[in-house]
């Protein structure tokens, strides 16, 4: 068989057909090589983490709102980045709106020599990467926040959202209550939009009952109130604060529960441990029953529940919802 001739012509050909390939497999350029997107965020010496956004992160003088949406459990940052642009552009506001996507990547990513990895359930609750060592996710966030609230780089940016799915909503709503950056900025607000995650943080160790009305301490010996479901056993990023801080920081800070009311399906990725399963059957009951019973609590928290109809785990529909609009794009609702 002949080798094949690579005149000038071959050679594009070829090009061109990997680039179609890639593009077709949603499979990005690597984060600062061709790929205009993300590009690689600083968090401590020699080490960074990918995040897409739509306004670089050195500034941006007409940006007023800032979006920062953390992945699912599948860490496809590129989905999620797009899934919320989508939803800025289609509300109007992406000419000032800027979102951005921090990617936690694990081994399984194949993270470059200076890029921060976790394990697979590690970046989700704020625990310490695999390396560099002692960085915690929150950190990363803690590190965003600060550089999104600096007005020497954003000077017309006064409101700062931080959304997560699914698994990124487990993120954001214990990053609600332990987040360190959200106490310091001046001149921005930051607020908390957790959608559809498969379990919670309680404040306290009683859960509820089947009917969801009833809240006690369950008889089981799991350690359903040992973190993530509860305050009891934290790592080191949530140890530093006591019982009390963590739960003054959530019921003091304004927090919306973004709910698809068919989000009932027992799928794969719901948390089927026990001290997710003492939450309730299935992510729309988890929500409804956390509110209800967060707010009986602590009637004054600045906290509000927002359902979208008919929607399931589907984050593109979720942040694309008319009920999302009001809440994630304030800015457009004058529009």
């Amino acid at each position: 068989m002949r080798g094949t001739r690579w005149t000038p012509a071959v050679i594009l050909v070829t090009l061109l057909a990997l680039l179609t390939t890639c593009a077709a497999t949603g499979r990005p350029a690597p984060c600062g090589a061709g790929e205009q997107r993300c590009e690689q965020f600083p968090v401590g010496p020699g080490s960074t983490v990918p995040v897409y956004r739509n306004f670089p992160l050195a500034g941006a003088p007409g940006v007023t709102d800032a979006l920062v949406v953390v992945h699912g459990d599948g860490r496809d940052a590129v989905a999620t980045y797009t899934g919320m642009l989508d939803a800025a552009t289609a509300a109007g506001v992406a000419g000032r709106t800027l979102v951005a996507a921090p990617w936690f990547k694990t081994s399984k990513d194949k993270p470059a020599d200076n890029e921060a990895r976790w394990s697979d359930s590690g970046w989700k609750d704020g625990g310490d990467a695999t390396s560099p060592a002692g960085l915690s996710s929150f950190t990363v966030l803690d590190e965003l926040v600060t550089v999104l609230a600096d007005k020497a780089k954003f000077p017309q940016l006064t409101r700062i959202t931080v959304i997560g799915h699914s698994a990124g909503g487990q993120f954001t709503q214990r990053y609600a209550a332990a987040g360190q950056a959200p106490s310091r900025p001046a001149g921005s607000t930051v607020d908390y939009v957790v959608a559809n995650p498969s379990s919670y943080l309680y404040l306290d160790a009683t859960r509820p009952d089947a009917s969801g009305t009833n809240f006690t301490q369950p008889d089981t010996k799991c350690r359903y109130n040992d973190y993530k479901y509860g305050l009891a056993n934290r790592p080191r990023y949530l140890a530093r604060l006591s019982d009390q801080q963590l739960i003054t920081n959530y019921t003091t800070r304004r927090v919306t529960y973004l709910l698809g009311s068919a989000d009932t399906r027992s799928d794969h990725d719901l948390d089927t441990d026990c001290g997710g399963r003492l939450q309730g059957a299935n992510r729309y009951l988890r929500g409804t029953y956390f509110f209800d019973h967060l707010h009986a609590s602590y009637p004054a928290a600045p906290h509000a529940l927002v359902v979208v109809p008919g929607v399931g785990h589907d984050h593109y529909a979720m942040f694309g919802s008319a009920q999302a609009k009001p809440v994630l794009f304030p800015a457009g609702q004058s529009r």
